[in-house]
């Protein structure tokens, strides 16, 4: 077998700290006859995506991406694969956590996650996690009647990136963000807004978009704490919804801690639907939480509703 190609994968006893000189996103890749990834490293949030360009079960892919996650203390590796592939993640350890109904616009994204720890057995949600997202929804459920179907008043712009990229700098620095306004997906386009209701604080929502696939990630710097800042971002929601239709995009997806009851209600408010659950995926305030995978799923022209 040939040797592998890698970048920066050397083996290091503890986590090495984050340095001015490395970018908080790098793309890192692994190849070699039969296994060939990207992993898309956020140094920021500690969390890794991997594009993976060839299937199956291999388990250097496995050790590798531990081996990566554990040099610069990641917590959590995930990936969005075809329905077909998700057997050959299971088997090097992953765990299917969701799906992103038309991520792959004629079909879904299925999410399988891992968390990176001491233990090799798959981390998956426990017991009280799974009932405390219930809560959660089902507040969300019931908190949006003080949401308006139709919102006037509210203020929504489209943002220079620099702006944006400004007030997500003062927001981590601050010490309360939740996105992180970087690269998801490879080779994406990112769109940038602000919003508010009735003299609420300005929220600021991101946008990644990967036109030749038909989905976006949507990204909220802080969570809402107030009914008008619930109120102007689930305006936001649903505008950047029609928005992202022009170019064609017809699938849209975020992450929210499990617990939190007001942003759950704003992706509800804004039509979206809870399609999965993922295992220690987000630092907040410097503790891991679960987090719910939000969906919109919005009509091609001429298909019929589910």
């Amino acid at each position: 077998m040939a040797k592998a190609t890698v970048t920066k994968t050397r083996a290091r006893a503890k986590p090495r700290p984050k340095t001015k000189a490395e970018p908080m996103v790098e793309e890192l890749y692994f190849r070699t006859d039969n296994a060939y990834l990207c992993l898309l490293l956020n140094r920021r949030t500690d969390f890794i995506r991997v594009v993976d360009f060839r299937v199956g079960a291999i388990p250097a892919k496995r050790l590798y991406i531990q081996s990566v996650a554990k040099r610069e203390g990641v917590k959590k590796v995930i990936t969005l694969v075809e329905k077909d592939e998700v057997s050959s993640w299971t088997r090097v350890g992953f765990v299917r956590e969701g799906t992103v109904p038309g991520f792959y616009k004629r079909s879904d994204g299925h999410l399988c996650g891992c968390v990176i720890g001491e233990k090799t057995a798959s981390v998956t949600v426990s017991d009280a996690g799974v009932k405390l997202s219930e809560r959660t929804l089902n507040a969300a459920k019931k908190n949006m009647k003080d949401v308006p179907d139709k919102i006037r008043g509210a203020s929504f712009h489209e943002m220079d990136p620099k702006d944006a990229l400004k007030e997500r700098d003062r927001v981590w620095k601050k010490g309360s963000p939740l996105g992180s306004f970087e690269s998801f997906g490879r080779d994406a386009t990112r769109l940038y807004y602000d919003t508010s209701y009735k003299r609420s604080k300005t929220l600021y929502v991101s946008a990644e978009y990967q036109d030749c696939f038909g989905h976006s990630l949507i990204e909220v710097l802080e969570a809402p704490r107030t009914k008008n800042e619930i109120i102007a971002l689930a305006e936001a929601l649903r505008r950047i919804a029609e928005a992202l239709k022009e170019f064609g995009i017809v699938s849209m997806f975020g992450f929210a801690p499990s617990d939190d009851e007001d942003l759950a209600t704003a992706y509800v408010a804004a039509g979206y639907r809870r399609t999965g659950l993922l295992a220690s995926a987000l630092d907040v305030d410097g503790k891991r939480k679960d987090a719910i995978l939000f969906t919109l799923k919005t009509l091609m022209p001429g298909e019929e509703p589910d």
